[in-house]
């Protein structure tokens, strides 16, 4: 990992509007790449990330005008790469949360409704919490994989 990626966390704060989204996957992508994931861990925490910013603009700050920014802080040790996303929307009540059951879900006309599921698939922990500043964090973290186990430049 690029020893410079360890010395400190990466924030952005970006406009709250899907416009954003472009700018959030390239950031999280080029880190990810600099502390040496390999490309499925990349591809996975980039689709998690984008999604988990969605889910904010879209049920969060839904029909707020004007949106409130984004903020978004990555941390990379050796052995996890951590995104919080933390918003100052309407709160998630993340506990009463269940996975949609396939292929039931798409059976019943549901054609939305399965990004937290893709969050829990790709990220191997996902916390969400109202913070004591009317805010919300969710902490997407994907662990490292050793390094005898992955290559930067293929698959896990």
């Amino acid at each position: 990992m690029c020893a410079a990626l360890r010395r400190k966390a990466y924030e952005l704060l970006l406009p709250g509007n899907s416009t954003s989204l472009a700018m959030i996957r390239w950031v999280v992508t080029r880190l990810a790449t600099a502390a040496g994931l390999c490309m499925d861990d990349i591809d996975h925490v980039e689709m998690a990330v984008d999604e988990a910013c969605a889910n904010v603009l879209d049920h969060a700050y839904g029909a707020m005008n004007p949106k409130p920014p984004l903020h978004i802080a990555i941390l990379a040790n050796d052995e996890t790469f951590t995104v919080d996303i933390i918003d100052s929307g309407k709160a998630f009540d993340f506990g009463s949360y269940t996975e949609p059951k396939f292929p039931e879900h798409w059976l019943e006309g549901n054609e939305r409704g399965v990004g937290l599921f893709l969050i829990h698939q790709f990220m191997d922990d996902v916390q969400y919490e109202k913070l004591p500043n009317a805010t919300n964090r969710m902490r997407l973290v994907k662990r490292r994989q050793p390094a005898e186990a992955s290559n930067a430049t293929a698959g896990c």
